[in-house]
This record gives C-alpha cells, sequence and structure tokens, in this order.
C-alpha cells in the first residue's frame, strides 16, 4: 500500500518514519509528493495520530539507464 491510499482513510496528525529519521506533518497537503508514492511498512497509534514507517522510494530507471538506445534518422 501506498502512503497516498492509506490517507484516504485517516484524518489524523502524521509521522513518518523513514530509515530512522523523523517527519511530522499536521495536514495531508503538506506531505511532499515523493513521500506520497512511498511504501507503508507498518503503522503504529501514538496519543496525537499515527507513526506510519515507510521504505526508501525507489528510483525509476530511464530507458537509457535500462540500455535501451535510440537513433533518430533522416
Amino acid at each position: 500500500m501506498r502512503l497516498r491510499e492509506l490517507l484516504t482513510v485517516v484524518e489524523a496528525n502524521i509521522t513518518l518514519e523513514i530509515s530512522g529519521s523523523i517527519e511530522e506533518y499536521f495536514t495531508k497537503k503538506s506531505i511532499p509528493e515523493i513521500r506520497m508514492n512511498s511504501e507503508v511498512k507498518g503503522i503504529k497509534a501514538i496519543e496525537n495520530g499515527l507513526i506510519v514507517n515507510l521504505s526508501e522510494p525507489r528510483k525509476i530507471l530511464t530507458l537509457e539507464e535500462l540500455g535501451y538506445s535510440f537513433e533518430v534518422g533522416v
């Protein structure tokens, strides 16, 4: 599940934990887009909201990085 999908059903303060670092957000709109696409690894309820454990975002490889090349001819 992605964080974006989880936030459709959650209305609480969100604390994100990514590889040991902590980020706190008080509204959904303040969460950066790169975090919204991260995979949720775990959820823990705390007194004033939720702690969401996220995996590191994966870098999507370009076609050139995958070994494809394109030649343009006339």
